[in-house]
């Protein structure tokens, strides 16, 4: 007689402690006071969903994008600071981002589905880590940002230098046995974040509108979802989108 034992997955192991463990659990966070792991979570995500909501007020979206940050920024610097109950907080915050990543970034493609998002989880927690600590604005995106940078990391100047010096054989024996050689492209991924960054600081687009275009280009929800999370008809939020993607290309193609 054989028995196959089939070890959980990471985000599997993670959500079952969160929810049976730790969303219970009471910790004091610094200056945010005592508070319950799974309020305080609930809480951080009801500040992230008025921050890009298109029905609340210009004002109601600062106020809740301010209080996100300060909430944030207290955990990140506790959890730099050795406290594992606030590191824990922000992981759980993460996981579904690291879910969606792990389905996006190309360099994970050879891993199987829960290698891949235990990666990205993975690298929630080396975001988190290294933090830097002057950022005080979009902290949430800055700690996305951060495991992006980490699953599809740009090559450093020495491999740059590397591969610009080497050249085992000539360009035109090359070209010749397989094609000629055309500098490949950073990842979408990649590109959209870069871009999606640079609109945000230099004032092209509004954070709810990168909001909206990240969640349409990127998040898992269907159209019809996120049309009925902002009360519009799908007729509506396309029309949206394509004046939104509109602008952006517009800008694009005047910096670029």
């Amino acid at each position: 007689m054989s028995s196959t034992v089939h070890t959980a997955s990471l985000m599997t192991r993670l959500n079952h402690d969160w929810e049976r463990t730790q969303a219970p659990r009471e910790h004091l966070f610094g200056a945010l006071g005592i508070r319950g792991c799974g309020d305080l979570l609930e809480e951080i995500r009801q500040l992230h969903r008025m921050a890009s909501s298109r029905r609340a007020s210009a004002d109601e979206r600062e106020k809740a994008a301010v209080q996100e940050d300060a909430t944030l920024y207290e955990l990140v610097a506790l959890a730099r600071g050795g406290d594992r109950q606030a590191e824990r907080v922000l992981v759980q915050l993460l996981i579904p981002a690291a879910q969606r990543m792990a389905h996006r970034v190309t360099r994970l493609g050879d891993f199987d589905r829960a290698d891949r998002v235990g990666y990205a989880i993975g690298a929630a927690w080396e975001s988190i880590r290294s933090f830097k600590l002057h950022l005080r604005r979009r902290i949430h995106a800055n700690l996305t940002m951060g495991m992006l940078s980490i699953l599809a990391p740009e090559k450093t100047q020495n491999e740059k230098l590397i591969h610009d010096r080497t050249a085992p054989v000539s360009d035109a024996v090359l070209e010749e046995e397989a094609g000629e050689w055309q500098q490949p492209e950073a990842p979408v991924e990649v590109q959209l974040a870069q871009l999606f960054t640079w609109a945000i600081d230099t004032g092209v687009l509004q954070r709810d509108e990168v909001a909206l275009l990240s969640r349409s280009a990127l998040g898992d929800e269907t159209a019809a979802e996120i049309a009925a999370s902002l009360d519009l008809t799908r007729a509506c939020l396309r029309k949206r989108v394509d004046r939104i993607r509109a602008r952006l290309s517009a800008a694009a193609r005047e910096q670029f």
